[in-house]
This record gives C-alpha cells, sequence and structure tokens, in this order.
C-alpha cells in the first residue's frame, strides 16, 4: 500500500490554520459553551418580540394591523444597511480586546435596554403617533442587535478549523438558540405571572432584558481566546461587498436559503399567537409546552443530525427536515379545542426537523465563508456575516408585514383591551389559517430549491 493511501493529499483549498495558525483543531466543552450562550439572549431578543409585538400592538395599543406591519417591516429595511458597515467595521477594527468583541459589548447593553423599551409605550393620543413611537424604538433596537449579531456569526469562522469542527460548532449554537427560543415560548405564561395585560408586559420585558444581558455578556467575557486574522488588501465599500459577496455563488445559494428560512420563520412567528387565540383556541401559554418539546427534541437531535453528515448530503437531509416541518404546520389545523397534552408530540416533530435543517444550514455557511476567506487571504467574515443577516432580517421583517397586510386585508379587528377582546368573523379566521398553515408551507417548500442547486458544492464523504 503505498504513502499516498495512507496519508491522503491536501485539498487545493488553503487551511484556515495556514493564515490563522491560533485557530484550533478542536476546543474544549466549556469554549463551546461560551462561545454559544450568547444565543440564548441573541435568539430572545429577536424571537419573543417577533412573537408578541404585533399582537401587543393590534390588541393593545389599537394599531391597525397593516399599520403595525409597516411599524416592524420598515425600521429593520432602515437599519440592514448596519449589518455590512458593522461586518466590514468588525473586520478592520483591532484592539486590544480584538474587533468583534467590542462591538458586542456596546449591543449587548443597548439591546438589552431596547427589549425592555419595546413594551413600555407611551400614552400617545393616536394609534398612528403609537405606531411611529414603536418604529423608532425597533430601529434603535436592532441596530444595536447589529452591532452584536454581525461579529458574533463571523467568530464562528475563525476560533474553529476543519468542516466537522465547524459543524460541532453550529450544532451549539442551534442547542443555545433552542434554549433561547423556550424562554420566549414562555413569556405568555411570564405575562400572566407578571399579572397579565400590560403590566405583565412590562415584567416580561424586564425579566428578558436580564436574560439578554447576561447571557450576551457570559460570549463578549468567554471569547477572549478566538483571534482575529490581519485584514489583508484595500476596504471594500458596499458596492465592492456586495460584488464580493454576491460573486461567490456558494454563498449566494445559501443566502437565498436563509433569506426563505426567516421569511418562513416570521410569517410563522408574526402569525402563531393569532393562529392559537382564534383559531385552534388554544391558550397563548400552551406555546410554551410546545417550544419546550421542540426544544428538548432539537437538542437532542443534534448529534443524530452531526452523525447523519458523516452518511448522507447535507442537502438530502435538509430537505427531509423541510419536509418534517411542513408536516408538523399541517398538524396544527387539527388542534382545535384538543388537550393541551395533544401539542407534545407536535413539538418534537417541530424540534427534530428544525434542529437538522437549522444545523445544516449554518454549517453549510460558515465553511463557506471560511473557505473563501482562506483562497483569498481576506479578512472578510465580517462582511459575509453581515449580509447573511442583513437578509435574514429583511426576510423576519417582511414576515411580520405579510402577517399584518394579510390580516388587514381579512377584515381582523383591532383592539386596545386585550386579546379576543374583538369579535371577528369567519373571513379573519380563514384569513390567519392561510397565514400560518398555506403561505408558511409554500414558503419553507421554496427554501429547498436553492440547496439542491447547492449540491455540486458537496465534498464526498465530507461533512
Amino acid at each position: 500500500m503505498t504513502r499516498g493511501q495512507f496519508f491522503p493529499k491536501k485539498s487545493p483549498v488553503a487551511s484556515i490554520d495556514a493564515i490563522l495558525p491560533s485557530a484550533a483543531a478542536g476546543l474544549s466543552p466549556m469554549r463551546y459553551l461560551g462561545y454559544g450562550i450568547g444565543m440564548v439572549g441573541e435568539r430572545l431578543f429577536r424571537d419573543a418580540p417577533a412573537l408578541l409585538l404585533l399582537l401587543f400592538m393590534t390588541d393593545y395599543l389599537g394599531i391597525p394591523p397593516g399599520l403595525a406591519g409597516l411599524a416592524v417591516f420598515v425600521p429593520k429595511i432602515v437599519v440592514i444597511v448596519l449589518d455590512p458597515l458593522v461586518g466590514t467595521l468588525s473586520d478592520a477594527l483591532h484592539t486590544r480586546w480584538g474587533g468583534r468583541r467590542p462591538l458586542m459589548f456596546l449591543g449587548a447593553i443597548l439591546s438589552s435596554l431596547c427589549m425592555a423599551a419595546f413594551f413600555h409605550v407611551p400614552q400617545l393620543a393616536s394609534p398612528q403617533l403609537r405606531a411611529l413611537y414603536m418604529s423608532g424604538i425597533v430601529t434603535v433596537g436592532f441596530g444595536a442587535y447589529a452591532l452584536f449579531s454581525v461579529p458574533y456569526l463571523s467568530m464562528a469562522s475563525e476560533i474553529v478549523s476543519g468542516v466537522h469542527e465547524r459543524t460541532k460548532m453550529m450544532s451549539f449554537r442551534v442547542i443555545f438558540m433552542a434554549a433561547g427560543l423556550t424562554l420566549g415560548a414562555f413569556s405568555g405564561s411570564i405575562i400572566q405571572w407578571g399579572g397579565g395585560g400590560r403590566a405583565g408586559y412590562s415584567f416580561m420585558s424586564w425579566l428578558f432584558a436580564g436574560i439578554c444581558l447576561a447571557t450576551m455578556m457570559t460570549t463578549v467575557l468567554s471569547t477572549g481566546f478566538a483571534r482575529q486574522r490581519e485584514r489583508r488588501g484595500d476596504s471594500l465599500g458596499i458596492g465592492g461587498q456586495l460584488r464580493l459577496v454576491f460573486a461567490n455563488e456558494r454563498f449566494r445559494l445559501l443566502w437565498i436559503v436563509g433569506f426563505m428560512q426567516k421569511l418562513g420563520e416570521g410569517i410563522g412567528y408574526g402569525s402563531f399567537a393569532y393562529f392559537c387565540i382564534y383559531v385552534v383556541h388554544q391558550p397563548l401559554n400552551s406555546l410554551a409546552f410546545v417550544v419546550l418539546a421542540g426544544c428538548i427534541a432539537q437538542t437532542l437531535a443534534q448529534p443524530a443530525s452531526l452523525w447523519a453528515t458523516r452518511r448522507w448530503s447535507r442537502p438530502t437531509l435538509y430537505t427531509w427536515g423541510v419536509l418534517g416541518w411542513c408536516v408538523h404546520l399541517s398538524i396544527w389545523m387539527l388542534m382545535k379545542g384538543q388537550p393541551q397534552w395533544f401539542l407534545i408530540p407536535l413539538g418534537f416533530l417541530s424540534g427534530i426537523a428544525s434542529g437538522g435543517f437549522l444545523m445544516i444550514t449554518l454549517s453549510m455557511l460558515s465553511n463557506a465563508v471560511a473557505d473563501e476567506s482562506s483562497r483569498t487571504g481576506r479578512n472578510q467574515e465580517g462582511i459575509y456575516s453581515g449580509f447573511w443577516l442583513a437578509g435574514e432580517k429583511v426576510a423576519f421583517a417582511l414576515g411580520a408585514l405579510v402577517v399584518g397586510l394579510m390580516l388587514q386585508a381579512f377584515g381582523f379587528v383591532e383592539s386596545v383591551a386585550g386579546t379576543q377582546s374583538a369579535p371577528q368573523t369567519s373571513t379573519a379566521i380563514l384569513g390567519i389559517t392561510l397565514t400560518y398553515v398555506g403561505v408558511n408551507i409554500l414558503v419553507w417548500l421554496g427554501s429547498a430549491i436553492p440547496v439542491w442547486r447547492y449540491r455540486r458544492f458537496e465534498v464526498p464523504g465530507v461533512s
């Protein structure tokens, strides 16, 4: 047997370790945990407002649903330019604390304060003024969120090397993502524990603000070991960055996948509370049981998903995950008036499905970015992360707008006295169902199309 059979030739693509010697082949469990825990606050900041803001605006602030959707959508469109700028800044910034962590530190503080401000709205005279206030605080909040989330994602391609190690890191990220999602899902129960109504929303917002600050800061303090590559070449403007990232076909396909995912999530989060309350007549706190079951399944599924990537292609696994997710959405229509424990198997199904395809997407993304940065020798992780998260924010905000416009079109009636205070017509109920189930399924199935085009970039035998 020849030496080449024992020692396979290296890939012509340069290893990231050749450029970044401090990137270890693997990390200790504590370092994986320190990196991953920031996802609790990051996901809680994103998901709790996504679940509750539209409902809070239509049922407690008396803002019409179409205007409420615009109040969330427009600010996120305004702030998306910050994501590429923050990415470029974090690539170029060099301090004794690195280029990523100072921005993450500031973002953690500001976004935590905004979490509280989302649900403390002054007594303004008209729905239009209340909608304007919400637009302003959402703009500030998601600008702060960019300061944390963009450099946080950028770190993933720098602090470990190798396809399998990056996949493992993303599995930790997904586990803590599930924890943040679980906390957000208990928001309905927490609101009730806090006294219900506006007082309950206030209690919930301060509690979540504290959790965001604690978990985000833990990651900031725990990632001092991460080392950033020196920038090579000239800085790129927005136009140059666009040409750079979208000339990369791997990234371009994955960007479309991520956009479709977040559009589906935005539609799901924006319409789920309405679907629970007005269609299947399940209490909002039933979401907590569903999501808790889903997050347990999502966490338990990570070792199996990691194992599966060594045996089947990631596009194949992604497609099966999406199909499972669509089945889960369809079964929800059978849950009207059912006991709450009926919802737990639905949660497990959703967790197994989403845990697989989310980890696979992040794995493909981190590898595509790391390989391109290694090939060119440029410090580009922040640029790619900025455009990735900008796409996510546009899609997520567009999901809320779709929900608002659908409810408006089907005649949903807003209120200032709380949920279910205004009677809804059968047409409005149909609109909620079509939004949460029908439109959502079409979007998720659409996300699998670019994944199958990505197949040609898969290397056989490499997870």
